[in-house]
């Protein structure tokens, strides 16, 4: 069960899957962010009288912002599971499964 060596080729795999990895996670709280301000802050500020009526107009872009973010997350994710093969070369045991 002991793991092989890593080299110059595992390293930028896994390099590679740490970007994918962090950059998933800003663009899911990109989504989550765009989503709860276009659903839940603005709608509520708007109808206590804080904010003027116009600013009901950004709630589209919000959605749209909100659902790209959730799309290249889906994207980067997938991206970073086709690199699972790094785990098979470093334990060829297949321990983790």
């Amino acid at each position: 069960m002991d793991p092989t060596p890593i080299g110059t080729v595992e390293w930028n795999q896994a390099s590679q899957i740490l970007r994918f990895f962090f950059t998933t996670l800003l663009f899911i709280i990109g989504f989550a962010g765009n989503l709860l301000l276009a659903h839940a802050f603005l709608p509520s500020l708007v109808g206590t009288g804080h904010l003027p009526k116009t600013v009901m107009n950004v709630r589209p872009v919000l959605y749209v912002l909100s659902i790209s973010c959730l799309g290249v997350a889906a994207y980067l994710f997938f991206r970073m599971v086709e690199l699972r093969g790094l785990f098979g070369t470093v334990y060829p045991t297949r321990w983790w499964m």
